[in-house]
């Protein structure tokens, strides 16, 4: 595992690191579209270091576009 996030100097977007947690087999007919529906783990922010807990894929979503909608505000107010 890489000991850091690191992002390239060109790179004016977001940079995310995503940690999946394994979910636990709780059925036999237990398939990858489950699992897609049942994600869950921990996203990072690799400027501001900020942590959050997402147990399904809208909680995901939500937190990206919250921390990307933050950082076009920041290029945006920086480039004015």
């Amino acid at each position: 595992m890489a000991s850091g996030l690191t992002m390239r100097g060109d790179n004016k977007g977001l940079t995310v690191r995503i940690n999946l947690w394994a979910l636990e087999k709780y059925r036999e007919d237990f398939n990858p579209k489950m699992a897609r529906v049942w994600i869950r783990g921990q996203a990072t922010n690799a400027e501001t270091k900020e942590r959050k807990i997402f147990n399904d894929a809208g909680e995901l979503l939500s937190i990206l576009g919250k921390w990307n909608a933050a950082k076009f505000k920041q290029i945006r107010s920086a480039t004015r």
